[in-house]
């Protein structure tokens, strides 16, 4: 027995080691990131003309505060194609009445959704003919992008020389449970997906952003959104095809250039990251892995606490209660602070690192709903269209 104690002991050491690493990785991986120059024009010499893909479905709320940002961008040659995708509500008619009196915007119509294609894709393959620069933004119309953005990313892909850029901003998280929950289930995906990975040409290791950028040259190349218009996770198939291609693939974390509006309240929160969770996780050993990790880093001490302090209750005595406690005690610190440093990065209360496991018991929920969808394999509903398959 005092043969099994010690291995316990030692194997759970070593995971507290293990999360150790995991703060230094996300403390190293935080300053990594590039500094965009923010800077208006400063005699950035000719500038590339820009094409901005806005696709939208059900949008009305929203959807103008997100051109108008983009409309007041400095810099001096885009245009807005912005595509409705079958929206049910007014998003059309607010969309038409900005594109009435600001010839910079483009608006495209979409009818009908053929069967077995996603909605987002098949969109936007509809209007690649109409690209003409050399440049192309896809944005998704959740976001708001901030003073002189577009110039920065430009300075950044030329710099660079990039042929993609899917660039992650600062999360707009306005109620309590996303505000909880959506930093929690970041740091999840960017477990599976590190930004350092995606950038490496020698990884295969891809996934997408609400906006990305694109060489329209390099866009073409890999055959658009054509070639992937099947695809349940569009915006990270095209970075697999692009470093499949030889092409320069970079994800960062910049959230000084644009803020981007999440789901709201928790019925919603829980849909979305559920939905999410499918597409990005997509097998059901990478699930279980996820499964055991969000048990481990957030709720274990919380177990092992409630254990001993039950034990005790009960009169039964466990071998050295006090060591493992003060382990316990150890683990619940450090996982707060590798939690306050996730909360930091979202630009949200630092506090509610103290809450994590209240946040890990809901991802973890998610996680399961997710893993049930995966296990039935049934259809998927999103936007008012149900999807009998993700593809990938």
């Amino acid at each position: 027995m005092i043969y099994i104690a010690w291995t316990i002991a030692i194997l759970y050491g070593l995971g507290l080691l293990s999360l150790c690493q995991n703060i230094w990785r996300t403390m190293q991986l935080v300053e990594e990131q590039p500094a965009f120059d923010m800077r208006p024009s400063a005699g950035d010499g000719q500038t590339p003309r820009i094409d901005v893909v806005i696709p939208v479905k059900d949008e009305e709320a929203h959807v103008a505060s997100c051109i108008e940002a983009a409309l007041a961008q400095d810099y001096p040659d885009f245009q807005v194609i912005v595509v409705n995708d079958r929206s049910t509500d007014g998003t059309g008619r607010v969309v038409s009445a900005i594109a009435d009196r600001e010839p910079r915007v483009k608006y495209v119509e979409i009818k009908e959704l053929p069967a077995g294609l996603y909605g987002k894709p098949h969109a936007i393959s509809q209007i690649t003919s109409s690209l003409s620069g050399e440049i192309v933004f896809f944005m998704d119309s959740d976001l708001r992008v901030q003073p002189n953005c577009f110039r920065a990313i430009v300075r950044h892909l030329q710099a660079s020389k990039l042929d993609w850029l899917a660039v992650m901003g600062a999360p707009d998280l306005t109620m309590f449970w996303e505000r909880l929950l959506v930093p929690l289930f970041g740091a999840v995906a960017y477990a599976w997906y590190d930004p350092r990975a995606i950038s490496d040409p020698n990884s295969d290791v891809a996934i997408g952003s609400m906006f990305m950028v694109a060489r329209r040259s390099s866009y073409h190349t890999i055959g658009g959104h054509e070639a992937v218009i099947r695809a349940y996770d569009e915006d990270s198939a095209l970075l697999r095809l692009a470093k499949k291609a030889g092409q320069r693939v970079s994800y960062v974390l910049a959230p000084q250039l644009y803020t981007v509006r999440f789901y709201g309240n928790l019925k919603k929160t829980i849909l979305g990251m559920t939905r999410t969770c499918v597409g990005g996780i997509k097998t059901l050993p990478r699930m279980m892995i996820t499964l055991g990790a969000i048990n481990f880093v957030a709720l274990q001490p919380v177990e092992i606490l409630g254990g001993l302090g039950i034990a005790r209750a009960c009169g039964v005595s466990v071998p050295w209660a006090t060591v493992w406690a003060g382990m316990a005690v150890v683990h619940f610190g450090l996982s707060a602070l590798l939690c306050r440093l996730i909360y930091d990065r979202a630009r949200t209360n630092r506090w509610l690192s103290l809450l994590h496991p209240l946040g890990a018991v809901l991802v973890l929920a998610v996680c399961l709903r997710a893993t049930r969808s995966m296990i039935r394999g049934g259809p998927i509903t999103w936007r008012g269209t149900t999807y009998e398959k993700p593809a990938t």
